[in-house]
């Protein structure tokens, strides 16, 4: 699907210019903040869904019930942005599409950010998140926890994480593009770096350093790819050929599979990084993505 989508090489070129001036100009976090939650928040959710904010203590986000959806099952959903930035609001509109592909209810979490908040105050929240989805009445089989790029770490170190406190796993976890080794050594940084329009080493070493905030990046919670994965739920994950993450994606699966999980990879052909978020520029890609992703969903939570 991907190899035909007549738009990627379009939205490729515009990825090189807007990184053009990006790096000429850095923006602050306070102003990338703000632009990415300005342009993504602008476009609207999928049509026919309710949306309810949460405020409950320290937990926060939205609820999003798309019409007809199985309100007993649900998507537990952390959006990316390098640990520094993104919202419930700038990922509203990817979040209910996925959430209407699966037919299910979707929580569309915040969490603290760094460099205020570094490691691990957004994994704290993710656990806090997912313990107040359980008091909402949901059975752990009855949840998935998903996430993009910096979201799918949060995640994966979610998934171990429970495991470790001997809390109940959910039916699976979905990753998109997830960032899962953050001591930036994969193979892919050099081989598909020269493809890749968006992401580049060296944002993501400082990404990783305000994230980490002097912590290990050797630590299997902040780089997931680097941990014992037994005892997971099952995985489905979807990355991009022509990103450097490339190899968190290859490694994580590697991983799973020889710790006896259930894991499915889906690497897709010319695809950059995150690229079902861009849905309203790549249509034939990210929506074929968005709706892969809500089947594999549906499947998992359908016993």
């Amino acid at each position: 699907m991907s190899r035909q989508d007549p738009d990627i090489a379009g939205f490729k070129q515009q990825l090189v210019e807007m990184t053009k001036v990006r790096e000429s100009t850095p923006p602050s976090v306070e102003a990338q903040r703000a632009a990415f939650d300005g342009q993504h928040g602008a476009v609207p959710p999928a049509e026919g869904c309710e949306i309810t904010p949460i405020v409950v203590g320290s937990v926060r986000g939205e609820r999003i019930t798309p019409k007809g959806a199985d309100t007993s099952k649900a998507l537990i959903y952390h959006h990316g942005g390098g640990h520094m930035f993104g919202s419930p609001l700038s990922h509203r509109h990817l979040v209910s599409r996925l959430a209407a592909a699966a037919g299910v209810v979707a929580y569309n979490m915040e969490y603290r950010l760094a460099p205020e908040h570094p490691y691990p105050a957004g994994l704290d929240d993710a656990e806090q998140a997912y313990r107040f989805v359980l008091g909402e009445g949901f059975k752990p089989e009855n949840l998935i926890v998903g996430g993009e790029s910096a979201g799918g770490n949060l995640t994966a170190a979610l998934l171990l994480k429970l495991r470790d406190l001997g809390l109940a796993q959910p039916a699976g976890a979905y990753l998109l593009s997830p960032w899962l080794d953050l001591t930036q050594s994969g193979a892919s940084y050099e081989a598909r770096g020269p493809h890749d329009p968006m992401i580049t080493h060296a944002a993501l070493t400082g990404c990783s350093a305000a994230y980490r905030a002097g912590a290990s990046a050797e630590d299997p919670l902040i780089s997931p790819a680097k941990a014992d994965l037994a005892g997971l739920p099952p995985l489905f994950i979807q990355v991009g050929a022509d990103e450097v993450l490339l190899c968190d994606s290859l490694e994580f699966t590697r991983r799973a599979a020889l710790a006896g999980i259930d894991v499915r990879l889906h690497v897709w052909a010319d695809m950059v990084h995150a690229w079902p978020l861009f849905h309203f520029a790549l249509p034939v890609s990210g929506l074929a993505a968005i709706d892969e992703a809500g089947a594999w969903i549906s499947r998992q939570l359908r016993h």
